[in-house]
């Protein structure tokens, strides 16, 4: 159930205020805990090639971002890339499970998900994404103002991280797993599709997700194609993003 009394706005500034070195933390219980969330997590976008996981406030959360990182699909992947909020009002609404999203098998209790994007002029610089496993009504206005504490989060992280942040520097969250590997390679194939087609990154990974789904493969089998040495990739995946748009 959504909180009633101070908004989130409000709530957020006060996370932030008070918890320097636990700042991820106190702002993703900030944003939960107003919006009546059950998990949240926030991740990081040091590159586009790259993701950092600052915090997930449990297993369930760590399995549902990653997940969508593995498979550069899903709700909190889009926000980020595309600097926009998303908001999936019902994550297993498609009763035909041979049609939905590899993602949300890692979501198998969730049933609402909102993605707030963290971003300066278009430039994506991270997500926190909210998720719910019982029923709860997000109006519009819930949603806006969401938006604007998110504003107010991607300030203060952008403040925080140079003396909080790991000082190794940015590290996928799975260094040692297929996943990394999984992603990586996607975004290989997405930067190869962007410089041929001079297009930007985030457009190129849409054309690839297209062009997965039209050809009834995964999207690491459509991304493994492409990094072929040029004499052995098939002709038909030379097509313009445009092509299958």
């Amino acid at each position: 159930m959504l909180e009633e009394g101070p908004s989130i706005v409000h709530d957020v500034s006060l996370a932030a205020a008070v918890g320097r070195r636990a700042l991820p933390i106190r702002l993703c219980t900030a944003f939960a805990r107003t919006l009546g969330a059950q998990h949240a997590t926030m991740s990081l976008f040091p590159c586009l090639e790259q993701w950092q996981l600052l915090y997930a406030s449990d297993e369930g959360a760590l399995r549902a971002e990653a997940a969508q990182f593995a498979h550069a699909d899903g709700p909190s992947v889009s926000a980020a890339l595309e600097t926009r909020t998303v908001f999936v009002p019902e994550v297993h609404g498609d009763n035909d499970r041979s049609h939905a999203p590899s993602w949300t098998d890692d979501l198998p209790g969730v049933r609402h998900v909102l993605a707030l994007a963290l971003h300066r002029e278009f430039r994506p610089v991270g997500v926190i994404s909210l998720y719910f496993t019982r029923p709860t009504h997000l109006t519009a206005a819930h949603i806006a103002e969401a938006e604007q504490a998110a504003a107010v989060a991607r300030e203060e992280l952008l403040r925080w991280r140079p003396a909080h942040a790991d000082p190794a520097g940015p590290q996928p969250v799975w260094a040692t797993d297929t996943r990394a590997a999984r992603w990586e390679r996607i975004h290989r194939a997405a930067g190869y599709v962007a410089a041929r087609e001079d297009c930007p990154v985030g457009e190129a990974l849409t054309w690839l997700q297209t062009a997965s789904t039209r050809g009834g493969q995964s999207l690491l089998d459509t991304c493994d194609l492409i990094l072929q040495p040029a004499g052995a990739r098939p002709g038909a995946h030379r097509a313009s993003p445009a092509a299958v748009s």
